[in-house]
């Protein structure tokens, strides 16, 4: 019974007739003067008889609740099922004030009335007009502009070409969350997915429910879906395609949000809205056909892929990211079996003691048969890598990445390293004028220089992450940089290997090796401190699968800025415009008393 009894006061339908009926008895007692039931006060004998006032009255309220009606229907369903009550309730008011205009002098009560239905029909004539004019041209205007900065209304040409080329279906169903933040979260997820179905409306279908109220429906969801939970705080449901070939995924609240983080001073605060990527990257994953298998070695001290502890070395976060574009992904120990054959992609990060020769082996016989590695290596020595990275023309030097400005709160070695012009590569492209986060990097060096003969001709490895012109390559610890020992910047810590490509050919070779000099800059809690680190992961790993649609899309960043004021300028601020609009407000009311006496 509770629970049919929280469906019902849930519905739109029962709030919309109870706001009218409370509409009418108010709008009602304010034109007649005295609530229904009472009687009103006496007027002249001229006036007409109390039944026909209170007639007209009743009749006037229900005309202008008719308006309101054709309002609600035009902006919840349609322009076309607008008319009737719009016309409706314009012919009802219209006809009683052409009809009551004589009585106007004579019954306070119907010159009260006439007056008000003049104003009211005037507005929401107007009112009318704008909503009209305002669904039609969502509706049917084609793409709304875009003014804002951090273009919030516009998807990117990746989602774009996702959501144009579906060949079946697609149903976002937005799951509620409970609390305030989901609720303020509600709007910005709402706008999103309007934005998917916009670009292909013959496809694509928003819905929405709440399991705190909305119980029926939550329970068939939970019947259809069995695998997949409710998340408390709120998430998208995806359906792909239709009946017994349908397929789901889930992207929870927390994966479209990024917590707001302060920028310097405690009055600036950045919010980011990854919902874009989060909910592009899932239909990608729904629409491969065959899951794409990432490997991450192991057997030298790797951090787990299955850790989300922040306080220990993981790389979780890294592996639900690639869960949700469609990867598989497996733990591969080279030390008792060869890279299988269905292998997409080899990943190694931050190994802690050597690769044996027999490792190398089979490293070296993956990479033959053209298999591409993504490779977060600090060390050479410490990883037993370096003939093997020698061998894609790239060297890991000594020393470790220091700079004085460029980092994170004050510790030289967690260094930002900013992706700007004169570096070009479709891995940082999408990131310009970002950072990445880069601890304990190493400087790193492309052995044919860019210059003279290559000593690999067949490869091409192109810097693409490089450090500030503040920065150097510390070989003893200390404070202050030692001319002479240490290795200035900028240095490269970050390199793209690919096939050369043919005399003739316009498109570049295959991807064969990306690396980048910092062991530790998957770990989970640097990606929740900086998420570019993620997006870089990503594109890296799109541009080595030569799937550059399953690159980061850039995230939604808001800047807010508010007033550092002491509660003294404070009060002020309140004050002193408030107490000139009193003085103002009295002056010309004083002005016109002595000009209207006058």
């Amino acid at each position: 019974m509770n629970a049919r009894l929280s469906s019902f006061l849930s519905r739109t339908e029962f709030w919309v007739v109870a706001l009218g009926l409370a509409a009418f008895l108010v709008l009602h007692w304010i034109l007649r003067g005295a609530p229904l039931g009472q009687s009103a006060e006496e007027e002249a004998d001229e006036a007409p008889a109390p039944g026909y006032r209170d007639r007209v009255v009743a009749a006037v309220v229900l005309g202008l609740l008719l308006v309101l009606a054709g309002a609600y229907v035009a902006v919840t369903r349609s322009v076309p099922w607008s008319l009737p009550p719009f016309a409706l309730g314009f012919g009802i008011v219209m006809t009683l004030i052409a009809i009551n205009q004589r009585h106007r002098h004579a019954s306070p009560v119907l010159r009260r009335t006439v007056e008000l239905s003049h104003a009211a029909l005037t507005a929401t004539l107007v009112a009318g007009v704008l909503i009209v004019i305002n669904v039609l041209a969502f509706r049917h205007g084609g793409r709304p502009l875009d003014l804002t900065r951090e273009r919030s209304f516009t998807l990117e040409s990746l989602s774009l070409n996702q959501v144009r080329s579906l060949d079946r279906p697609v149903t976002f169903t937005v799951l509620f969350g409970g609390g305030p933040l989901a609720g303020a979260e509600r709007a910005r997820v709402a706008e999103l997915l309007e934005l998917y179905r916009a670009a292909n409306p013959r496809m694509i279908r928003v819905e929405s429910i709440n399991p705190f109220t909305e119980l029926e429906k939550t329970e068939a969801l939970a019947r259809r879906v069995p695998d997949i939970p409710i998340p408390p705080d709120g998430g998208i449901l995806i359906d792909y395609g239709e009946g017994e070939t349908v397929q789901h995924a889930l992207v929870r609240n927390r994966d479209l949000f990024a917590m707001p983080r302060p920028n310097g001073a405690s009055t600036d605060f950045n919010s980011t809205f990854r919902g874009e990527d989060a909910v592009t990257a899932a239909l990608i994953g729904l629409r491969e056909e065959k899951k794409p298998k990432v490997a991450f070695s192991t057997g030298h001290g790797e951090p787990s892929v299955n850790d989300q502890d922040y306080r220990r070395p993981g790389i979780a976060t890294w592996k639900t990211r690639l869960g949700a574009i469609g990867a598989e992904v497996v733990e591969l120990s080279l030390l008792s079996q060869d890279v299988p054959g269905d292998t997409a992609l080899l990943v190694i990060v931050a190994p802690k003691t050597p690769f044996k020769p027999d490792e190398i082996a089979r490293l070296r016989s993956f990479s033959d048969r053209g298999g591409p590695i993504l490779a977060l290596v600090g060390s050479a020595e410490r990883s037993g890598l370096g003939d093997f990275l020698r061998s894609y023309d790239v060297e890991i030097g000594g020393g470790s990445l220091v700079d004085p400005l460029l980092n994170y709160q004050g510790s030289p070695k967690l260094v930002f390293v900013p992706i700007r012009g004169p570096l070009h590569h479709p891995i940082i492209d999408p990131l310009v004028a970002r950072a990445v986060l880069v601890p304990n990097a190493a400087p790193l060096q492309i052995l044919s220089g860019g210059s003279g003969t290559p000593t690999k001709p067949s490869l091409v490895a192109t810097p693409i992450l490089r450090s500030g012109s503040d920065s150097w390559a510390e070989t003893e610890r200390n404070v202050e940089r030692t001319v002479g020992k240490d290795q200035p910047g900028p240095l490269t810590i970050g390199v793209a290997v690919a096939d050369r490509p043919k005399p003739g050919e316009v498109k570049e070779g295959t991807p064969r090796l990306v690396l980048v000099s910092s062991d530790s800059m998957a770990d989970n809690v640097l990606l929740q401190i900086e998420p570019t680190n993620l997006d870089f992961l990503m594109n890296a790993v799109g541009w080595l699968r030569s799937r550059p649609e399953q690159s980061g899309i850039r995230p939604k960043e808001h800047q807010a800025l508010m007033l550092a004021a002491d509660p003294i300028l404070r009060f002020r601020l309140i004050m002193v415009p408030t107490v000139i609009a009193i003085l103002l407000i009295l002056g010309l009311g004083a002005t016109t008393y002595a000009a209207r006496r006058e």
